[in-house]
């Protein structure tokens, strides 16, 4: 013990420095804690009421994609909320900057996220963006295919085409491309329908970017 009027101890302060440091890093490792248990619950939540499960079927989804993407859960959770918030805002979620973005690319593109099931497989794809040109493109207002699944938006021979492409995407990582079909029941009000399509799809973090290609020349019927 140090006597009053004395000068402390080197050694003392130096033992109380690190007790101060080791206290405040514990500290700031309790609230990232906190922090990430929170966004988890959030995201949770999320998919609680999107897919109609329990809090534990809602767990094993965000699981079952931070396994399949290869990305922690902790970022899954964070992506999922906020894109749940971006959906939610002005103009149809339009304050987000992807929505902005994909508009200044002149090719139809929309933006997916993975619908995960409790055992890690990825059933489809339900649709966050979609740019001007896909909207024009695919010939349906955009409020109409905002949350809608793939499935629901086009026939089963598109629908197996894109959620395969999205689906190796999501697991590679890498850019994956395919013919597009064309098909008579298409509604699409442009002309370029008629001529040879691909589809392309990257991951982008958690979720998938896809873009249609339209080629030179036209489909022989």
């Amino acid at each position: 013990m140090v006597a009053a009027g004395d000068a402390a101890i080197p050694s003392d302060v130096a033992l109380l420095r690190d007790e101060l440091l080791s206290a405040r890093t514990e500290l700031d490792g309790l609230r990232e804690a906190m922090s990430r248990r929170a966004v988890i619950e959030q995201a949770k939540g999320v998919f609680m009421e999107r897919y109609g499960v329990g809090e534990e079927g809602a767990f094993a989804r965000l699981v079952a994609l931070s396994q399949s993407t290869n990305v922690k859960l902790v970022q899954i959770a964070t992506d999922v909320v906020a894109r749940s918030g971006g959906a939610t805002g002005a103009e149809n979620g339009r304050s987000n900057w992807i929505d902005r973005a994909l508009d200044a690319f002149g090719e139809p593109a929309v933006v997916v996220s993975p619908i995960p099931t409790e055992r890690g497989s990825v059933a489809d794809f339900q649709i966050d963006h979609v740019n001007r040109a896909a909207v024009r493109w695919i010939g349906r207002p955009r409020d109409r295919m905002l949350r809608a699944t793939t499935a629901s938006i086009y026939p089963s021979a598109k629908a197996s085409v894109l959620i395969n492409v999205c689906r190796r995407a999501l697991a590679t990582g890498t850019l994956v491309g395919a013919p597009w079909p064309v098909a008579d029941d298409e509604t699409q009000a442009d002309a370029d329908q008629r001529r040879p399509v691909r589809v392309h799809a990257a991951r982008v973090s958690t979720v998938v970017l896809v873009t249609w290609q339209v080629l030179s020349g036209r489909v022989t019927e």
